[in-house]
This record gives structure tokens, C-alpha cells and sequence, in this order.
């Protein structure tokens, strides 16, 4: 693939991204902003952490690459 649509194309992907959008690929899958809420973490040690609220994003495959066909 050409280089600049590369860039082109993650850029257009983060800029939806950013704005809490999905992005489908079809036939491929869904790029998805997930809100993860404020938790404990408990260290082995005892120490105990609040670890803050954060979005991530999560890659769904489309069912055609899940199913083995």
C-alpha cells in the first residue's frame, strides 16, 4: 500500500476515534472507544492504588475472521 494513504487513513481513524466515534472496516471489524470506570488495584505487597478512569480502544473482528472462514 501507498504510504501516504497510510498515514491518511490512521489519521482519519484517530480523529473519529477521538471523538468517541466507531470506526468500521467492513468485512474487517470495529474500532470502539471503551470508558473503563475508576478501580482498586491490590498489589501483592498490599499496597492499594486507585487507578483512574480512562478510555482505551478495543478491536471487535468481524464474525468472518472469527468463525474460521
Amino acid at each position: 500500500m501507498d504510504k501516504e494513504f497510510l498515514q491518511v487513513f490512521s489519521e482519519v481513524v484517530r480523529s473519529q476515534l477521538a471523538h468517541k466515534c466507531d470506526v468500521e472496516l467492513e468485512g474487517i471489524g470495529v474500532f470502539k472507544v471503551v470508558h473503563r470506570k475508576q478501580f482498586q488495584q491490590q498489589y501483592q505487597d498490599g499496597r492499594v492504588v486507585m487507578m483512574p478512569p480512562k478510555d482505551t480502544i478495543k478491536f471487535v473482528a468481524d464474525s468472518k475472521w472469527t468463525n474460521g472462514n
